[in-house]
């Protein structure tokens, strides 16, 4: 098994910009079906004996979409802080590391004649 990974951090935050939309998207989702299903309300018949069997079922789930879009909201806004998350520390790793690799390349410089440049030029 390796030891080392990759990751294609520039890819991945701009997914995760990308990703930042979704919460909004879905409050927006919540937001138009409360605006049009408020439209609805008072349908011809509304206060007869069948719309006043029915609606406390219709009000039901009516508000099981509401909870649906905002249990999703805190899902995707939970995606992108862990996705975010993941991203920072995989950069922590890298920068550790390059950290490391300089500092080991001047502690070792001037002990094998090397300039410490790692081959770069």
């Amino acid at each position: 098994m390796s030891t080392a990974f990759s990751a294609d951090t520039i890819g991945l935050r701009h997914s995760v910009e990308e990703m930042r939309r979704l919460p909004g998207m879905a409050r927006t989702l919540v937001t138009d079906f409360l605006d049009r299903e408020g439209r609805y309300t008072e349908w011809p018949g509304w206060t007869d004996d069948y719309a006043l069997k029915v609606r406390p079922a219709y009000e039901r789930d009516n508000q099981r979409c509401v909870d649906f879009g905002d249990a999703l909201h805190d899902a995707l806004d939970a995606l992108v802080s862990a996705t975010l998350a993941n991203l920072d520390a995989i950069e922590k790793a890298r920068n550790d590391s390059l950290d490391t690799i300089a500092d080991h390349s001047w502690r070792t410089a001037g002990a094998s004649g090397d300039d410490g440049e790692s081959g770069r030029r």
